[in-house]
């Protein structure tokens, strides 16, 4: 991977963290370590610009990528990117938002030479299709990558896309990092006050209702009297907290609980699990949270919302149900309980799939044939 070292520059306009956040993080410490040069502009003080110094890439902290028609925050970011290309020359531009994919083409457009601009889409954001939307997907972007294919085929009918220059790649994750552990699952449910006989579902979401929670409480409540040692473990916060906490005491399920809120040691909160659920209703596709799940041997449940359907099999991985449904998601949850050797069976599954399909390794390589595709396409006066 060393061969040929590039020098990449990623985009991002987010503050705080998130799915998107780790994609980069992860993208550019993988790349950092295969010798490749990695800067990420993004806006200072964010979570990103923390996570891009812990993976050894340097940082432009001085972009505001600020939404809306905010003129005089758009004309610094399009001067300090157009400088830094000037100057420092990298192979590649890699954005992954609206504000920053903007300014990177405003800033290409006025510059003498030009450098590849690559986007990857991370969510089911509609794209609204208009003049200068045409322009910055069909004109002044090189290539596109899409997390999921489910997003990808509805670009491709979309005609402000080209379909020819886009691609799906689904985020990957360390396996090694989620390795199935018998020591730390003792250690985790001890921790969480669970017991050697408690069904333990587990649960990695914002609390928001994107992610379905409402349906997993509404769920555990049809079937809390036959099965007495179910439990859920909630890792995560939102703006959903207080309600969804008032939900659960509600609907009788408050004693079986544990809302442990945001953690920095979700590999070792996972080892709790006895199964994984992600009911999504909403923006969900290429979920690090799953894969992460599926990497520590834990059979899933999720909903059929977006590419989730792409990341487990129903009945191999885990169980699949409709997305926005209780009583599907409830009977899912009673099949693992009822048959804990099947479910093991179906965790084992959903690891050999991570090792095969999501790691860390198979997304950052074929990140990396894409840019070296792009540029080559480039140079060649052409595009891919």
């Amino acid at each position: 991977m060393v061969d040929s070292p590039l020098h990449i520059l990623l985009t991002d306009p987010h503050s705080g963290g998130g799915g998107q956040v780790r994609y980069l993080g992860s993208l550019a410490q993988r790349l950092t370590e295969w010798g490749h040069r990695v800067t990420i502009a993004c806006r200072p003080g964010s979570v990103l610009e923390s996570r891009a110094r812990e993976s050894g890439a340097a940082v432009l902290p001085e972009m505001e990528f600020r939404s809306g028609l905010r003129l005089r925050a758009w004309a610094r970011d399009v001067a300090a990117l157009r400088r830094y290309l000037r100057e420092q020359r990298p192979d590649i531009v890699h954005v992954n938002g609206s504000q920053d994919h903007w300014a990177a083409a405003l800033a290409q457009a006025v510059s003498r030479d030009r450098t590849p601009l690559l986007r990857t889409r991370h969510n089911t954001n509609r794209v609204d299709n208009h003049g200068a939307n045409r322009w910055l997907n069909q004109r002044a972007t090189d290539f596109q990558i899409v997390v999921c294919d489910t997003v990808r085929r509805d670009l491709c009918a979309h005609s402000g896309f080209d379909a020819a220059r886009m691609v799906s790649i689904h985020n990957g994750v360390d396996p090694e990092a989620y390795q199935p552990d018998r020591t730390a699952r003792h250690a985790a449910r001890a921790a969480f006050g669970f017991g050697d006989e408690d069904f333990v579902f587990g649960i990695a979401a914002r609390l928001a209702k994107a992610k379905g929670h409402e349906f997993l409480l509404r769920a555990m409540a049809l079937i809390k009297h036959d099965f007495p040692r179910m439990r859920l473990l909630a890792l995560g916060n939102g703006p959903l907290d207080a309600a969804l906490k008032a939900l659960a005491a509600e609907l009788g399920l408050a004693e079986r609980i544990v809302w442990a809120g945001f953690r920095d040691d979700v590999a070792q909160c996972t080892q709790a699990f006895d199964a994984g659920v992600l009911p999504s209703i909403d923006c969900d596709t290429s979920s690090f949270s799953v894969k992460e799940e599926m990497a520590c041997s834990k059979p899933m449940i999720v909903s059929d919302y977006g590419g989730l359907i792409e990341i487990v099999d129903d009945g191999v991985e885990g169980f699949v149900v409709p997305a926005g449904t209780v009583e599907p998601l409830a009977e899912a949850l009673a099949k693992l309980m009822r048959d804990p050797g099947h479910a093991a069976e179906m965790g084992r599954a959903g690891r050999a799939r991570v090792l095969r399909e999501f790691s860390l390794d198979q997304f950052a390589g074929r990140t990396l044939e894409v840019y070296r595709d792009v540029i080559a396409r480039a140079a060649e006066g052409g595009r891919r």
